[in-house]
């Protein structure tokens, strides 16, 4: 090599938060399980490694979750069930431990275990909730224990085999477990996530490694400075309806996180991975205002700044730090990293053999300082990337591919690992750039976070609840402890895990889970606040294939308004959402509804309730119908019988003005119209509601389950495509 290189990794260390803040449980198990599988093994492996220098990026609100597991007073259904005794376990129970105590990685943490591949192969690879309830009749009270065990055991990473024996005595002995084994690695979990941040101190104060962080919770800076930011990389990408502006909460974030970092380890953080490398100039210089040293981010957003400046570039550019200037002359260092080489310990070396793969990455790099130009500076070469995820798919936890890269680039005459800190103090940038391009590290966009429509009303009802939340705050002592909580709620729901698996471009099994937490944390902002969640946080965000549910409009049509299905084809080209087969109601045996059509003329909405009993086989004076309008917004229907069993509809404006209104009918079904411009909505504006059904005032279904109706109000030529086509 013709000149030294300097190698800065920088492992982000980061989850969702899970907890949910008025119930004190977790969702998810993920922060405790990785603390056994990854967050402490990965510091603590330096040990083994003493002239390798590296930056640990901790989440505040990931070591806030740590500390709680370790505490004793964090929990989740994944804890619950395992200390539940092995012979008590309800039918229920048995359930939920078949379903959920094989998700860690098959080949790695399940096969290489003959007891718990057999218990996997026992339930079945692919096992439907009926495939599950049948197999769980063969499964004896020791299968459920061993199976409760090494769920746990399986998430303990090999470090713990070396150094406790306890852990090393359970892998031995492999089945016919105890339940005291299960309470000793119950109480060893809570030891390592008490253990995380202790360790990482220990290496900081060493000099080995530094701890650098992110806003507390995660969210993507420029988008909560202004979602508009979007527009520079996504310019013909959908907007939300109104454009979230609040640099006050990044800057709540940045402050907070950098405070807490200061409290846990007794010294500031000097650096920050804006969460998932997102910058731009406004949050910069809410970083440089913060006394930030430096920043993070991907190759892809500096050569679009340098594209933006109109410099010319060479890729030999992004092994070098450079200066980030404000228009308002705030300034920060800022480090690039190298896109491929760090998507290849992330994406391809779980494929290879690990010492194949460790001489590849530092060929990789030997080959890069090989054709960079010499400078007064030396090159620096950025490695960052999440640093627990991928370790799963490798073997042996990746433990063996970090020790052979370990020791080769300790050994090597020509690299040199370095914190990012240390290598600036010694290296400074020489050059400056004054326009950063707004983006992240996938695709130097927002994309994954703003623009598609599942993406866009999250943001929607984040901005609907921070609004609420404002206005009702005005009044209160700022030491209110709901008050507290509520604020709380936000920040947490300003994330950007939620929008992550929003949209088309990301989906797990767990879908249902973050969209259901992010809607909770919302909710709990309103209940905090002692008033009643909006019904639209009931409905998911995420969209669900609806085959076999819902078959939507086709042509306009004009049905008459008499509580009969007149002929067959009044209705035959209306949508229709078939309740009774949809699953998934609140009280499914006390279902009201087997079906809702819908449809429209150019001038009015149509609807229809097809009940599962005759009406007048009904306690009709018992049931109300709500149609509920989320497009456009607190538009609401009700419909009732009275005393006489006459149908009654009150229509609600926004205003909360009530008006009765005639344009109903129910005698075997119910029929109703509703002029659109009663809804203020014009040709081609979009019209979205839900249905629900009461019983005695209260809420039994609501249809579509965790959906909506959606469509657009009709033009002239709606419906002739069909017939073109």
């Amino acid at each position: 090599m013709a000149q030294k290189i300097f190698l800065a990794f920088l492992w982000h260390q980061h989850q969702p938060f899970y907890k949910d803040l008025k119930t004190g449980k977790s969702a998810m198990p993920w922060a405790r399980l990785h603390a056994t599988k990854d967050y402490y093994d990965m510091a603590a492996l330096l040990d083994s490694h003493p002239n390798i220098r590296m930056t640990f990026n901790l989440v505040p609100s990931l070591l806030v979750q740590l500390e709680d597991f370790a505490r004793g007073t964090g929990t989740d259904d994944w804890l619950e069930k395992t200390l539940l005794p092995a012979n008590k376990l309800s039918k229920d129970d048995k359930i939920f431990i078949l379903k959920n105590f094989f998700y860690c990685n098959w080949e790695n943490m399940i096969f290489s275990n003959p007891r718990f591949a057999e218990l996997f192969e026992k339930r079945g690879r692919f096992a439907t909730r009926d495939k599950i309830s049948r197999a769980a009749a063969n499964f004896s009270d020791q299968d459920f224990l061993d199976l409760q065990v090494w769920f746990n055991l399986a998430w303990m990473d090999p470090h713990w085999r070396e150094t406790d024996p306890k852990i090393a005595e359970l892998y031995k002995k492999g089945k016919g477990f105890r339940e005291e084994d299960k309470i000793y690695i119950v109480q060893k979990q809570k030891e390592i996530c008490g253990a995380v941040s202790a360790k990482h101190k220990e290496l900081w104060e060493k000099g080995q490694i530094e701890v650098s962080t992110t806003p507390f919770y995660h969210p993507i800076l420029p988008l909560l400075c202004d979602t508009d930011i979007a527009q520079m990389s996504m310019p013909d990408s959908q907007k939300p309806r109104k454009p979230f502006h609040h640099p006050e909460d990044a800057r709540h974030q940045i402050e907070r996180s950098i405070k807490y970092i200061e409290s846990a380890f007794g010294r500031k953080p000097k650096g920050f991975w804006p969460s998932e490398g997102s910058v731009s100039q406004e949050a910069a210089a809410l970083l440089a205002q913060a006394g930030l040293s430096w920043i993070a981010t991907d190759e892809g957003v500096l050569f679009k700044s340098l594209e933006r400046e109109n410099a010319p570039f060479e890729r030999s550019d992004l092994y070098q730090p450079y200066w980030i200037e404000t228009p308002q002359g705030e300034k920060i260092q800022a480090i690039f990293r190298d896109h491929s080489l760090s998507d290849s310990i992330g994406f391809v070396y779980s494929r290879m053999e690990a010492r194949e793969a460790a001489e590849d990455f530092i060929r990789r790099i030997e080959k890069i300082a090989d054709a960079l130009p010499e400078r007064e500076t030396p090159p620096i070469l950025s490695i960052i990337l999440d640093g627990e995820n991928c370790w799963e798919y490798f073997k042996n936890d990746g433990r063996d591919f970090l020790n052979h890269l370990y020791r080769g680039l300790a050994s090597h005459p020509g690299i040199e690992t370095t914190t990012v800190s240390s290598f600036l103090e010694k290296y400074p940038p020489k050059k400056t750039l004054k326009s950063l391009w707004a983006g992240s590290w996938i695709n130097n966009d927002f994309a994954i976070w703003i623009g598609h429509p599942e993406d866009n009303r999250a943001w929607d009802l984040l901005h609907e609840a921070r609004e609420f939340l404002a206005e009702t705050s005005k009044n209160r002592d700022k030491n209110d402890p709901a008050l507290i909580s509520a604020w709380e709620s936000l920040y947490i729901a300003e994330g950007s895990d939620w929008c992550w698996w929003f949209g088309d471009q990301n989906s797990t099994a767990q879908d249902g889970v973050f969209d259901l937490l992010f809607r909770t944390h919302l909710k709990n902002i309103y209940q905090f606040m002692g008033a009643v969640p909006p019904q639209k946080l009931d409905m998911a965000v995420k969209s669900k294939e609806r085959k076999g549910l819902e078959v939507e409009p086709s042509a306009l049509i004009s049905p008459r308004i008499d509580g009969l299905v007149t002929n067959y084809y009044e209705w035959r080209l209306a949508g229709v959402i078939h309740a009774s087969f949809a699953g998934g109601t609140m009280h499914q045996a006390e279902n009201l509804l087997a079906s809702i059509h819908y449809g429209f003329d150019l001038n009015n909405l149509y609807l229809r309730f097809d009940t599962k009993k005759p009406l007048k086989d009904l306690a009709l004076k018992s049931v109300k119908f709500r149609i509920d309008f989320i497009e456009p917004a607190e538009h609401q229907l009700e419909i009732f019988w009275d005393e006489q069993e006459s149908p009654r509809m009150i229509y609600a404006n926004p205003a909360g003005e009530l008006r009765e209104t005639n344009s109903i009918g129910a005698k075997k079904v119910v029929e109703l119209s509703i002029p659109f411009n009663d809804l203020g909505t014009a040709v081609d504006g979009p019209v979205e509601f839900t249905v629900s059904a009461l019983w005695d005032n209260l809420q039994i279904e609501r249809w579509p389950y965790q959906s909506s109706i959606r469509f657009k109000r009709p033009k002239e030529d709606f419906g002739q495509d069909l017939w073109n086509a």
